[in-house]
């Protein structure tokens, strides 16, 4: 497998642990650049901007953080940060660039507009369009097995009155725990709900309408449509109880058909698989434990990359075509995420980040890869018109790989033999030539003494 390495990088200062779910990169503040939101088991959130190395906004005080979102959650056409504790309190935040300066100087301390408690013990969460009505809801996941929804309702219509809270609408319990949560469309372009369940395997089902006829809701009005369990065939081979993650909604093509509903794996044992419903189209089995898993268009082809990092910061990124490279983080590593950040206002660039046990974030940008698979070297210089002309002046058989690469070598790493031994000939005889003229010059300078005595 190909290496490669990143150089240009970012490095936060933050202090705490920071969990597996708390860090997010998202437009915190409205502004059409990207930021980087983490919190710490301490109840500490920071907000990162550009390329500054210490906290851009801060706020404390917000319980054990397990969870950051960032995103539209009031459905009013503005982000705003979700932060949510492992005791279910859930805090809500709106940057307002006009308000970042107060008596001319800049406020560093935020506050949130709006806490609520929610069920404790929240691992994951996820804001989207579950139910395809043009609004997003807040998906949770719980490690008591537990799927639950919220939708945040308004209280009163007033723009500048922020009244409201999230209000509860399905609740799912599961057989197994939920690793991660992702959204897939299906064949009609209605959102499906995935959960990742133990052993590589994963649920689907969806948020339906209370009168649509044409789906099997478990229970009349739940909206919910019954849970359907893929347990794929790989995972027969795994132990039932190791832990797995789950991203769908990949941009990709499928028998040469442009697609967009393929799945990514993951299990803790270092499975990576792309799946397409209950096929598994590649399986990718690594050294390192996969904790996180995440997609980015590395080379610009419209095809998505599956980013997979391991607890000890081994990354690996692999494309459609199962070709894949890795990147070797030094450091263990707590949390990762990639997606966008705005490195210089106005410009975004893909980015991975990584979260240290040693109070430090590091952020890699230029990240992208003009291609994946080892390319052949003789196949390469084959596209190049200027090296084929260079080769015709050769007196060697161009379809011979072996004289190829023998001419090759000689370009790159040496001369051949013949021209080495015949150098150090000639190098030898002038040698031996100032040696003669040398002794030459003493005996005339014996015979003028003998002359002068």
């Amino acid at each position: 497998m190909r290496a490669v390495s990143f150089v240009s990088r970012i490095e936060f200062e933050f202090k705490g642990n920071v969990s597996k779910n708390a860090m997010c990169l998202g437009d915190a503040d409205n502004d059409n650049d990207y930021e980087l939101a983490v919190g710490n088991l301490q109840g500490d959130l920071a907000i990162f901007k550009e390329g500054i190395r210490f906290p851009f906004l801060e706020a404390h005080d917000l319980g054990m953080i397990m969870v950051i979102v960032i995103g539209d959650v009031l459905n009013e056409g503005k982000n705003s940060t979700i932060c949510i504790s492992g005791d279910g309190l859930c805090s809500i935040f709106e940057v307002k660039n006009e308000s970042l300066l107060e008596g001319g100087e800049r406020k560093t301390f935020l506050h949130p507009f709006h806490v609520q408690k929610l069920p404790a013990n929240t691992k994951v969460a996820l804001l989207a369009d579950v139910d395809n009505d043009g609004e997003l809801e807040l998906i949770l996941g719980l490690t008591d097995h537990v799927l639950r929804t919220y939708r945040w309702v308004r209280i009163n219509q007033d723009p500048n009155d922020f009244s409201g809270k999230l209000v509860g609408l399905h609740k799912l319990e599961l057989a197994d725990q939920i690793g991660s949560i992702s959204l897939n469309p299906s064949s009609n372009g209605t959102p499906v709900i995935l959960v990742a369940q133990s052993g590589g395997t994963y649920i689907n089902f969806q948020c339906c309408d209370e009168q649509d006829d044409s789906v099997d809701c478990e229970v009349p009005g739940s909206k919910l449509t019954t849970p359907v369990h893929h347990p794929l065939a790989s995972s027969r081979m795994r132990n039932p109880n190791i832990s797995s993650e789950i991203l769908g909604g990949l941009q990709g093509s499928v028998c040469g058909k442009p697609c967009d509903s393929l799945i990514a794996v993951a299990t803790l044992d270092g499975t990576l698989m792309l799946v397409n419903g209950d096929e598994i189209l590649w399986s990718f089995q690594v050294d390192h434990q996969l904790f996180a898993i995440t997609k980015l268009d590395l080379n610009d082809d419209g095809e998505e990359e599956v980013i997979a990092c391991s607890w000890d910061g081994q990354t690996y990124m692999v494309n459609q075509k199962r070709q894949s490279v890795r990147f070797r983080f030094e450091e263990s590593v707590s949390s990762f995420t990639s997606g966008k950040y705005s490195v210089t206002t106005g410009k975004t660039a893909l980015v991975l980040v990584y979260a240290t046990f040693n109070d430090r974030v590091y952020l890699y940008y230029n990240i992208k890869l003009p291609f994946f698979p080892i390319h052949n070297f003789i196949e390469k210089m084959e596209q190049e018109s200027e090296a084929s002309a260079l080769i015709s002046k050769f007196p060697i058989d161009r379809d011979d790989k072996r004289q190829l690469a023998n001419l090759y070598n000689f370009c790159l790493y040496e001369f051949p033999t013949e021209l080495m031994e015949m150098e150090a000939e000639k190098r030898r005889i002038e040698s031996e030539k100032r040696k003669i003229e040398a002794e030459k010059r003493k005996i005339e300078a014996e015979k003028m003494n003998v002359i002068m005595k």
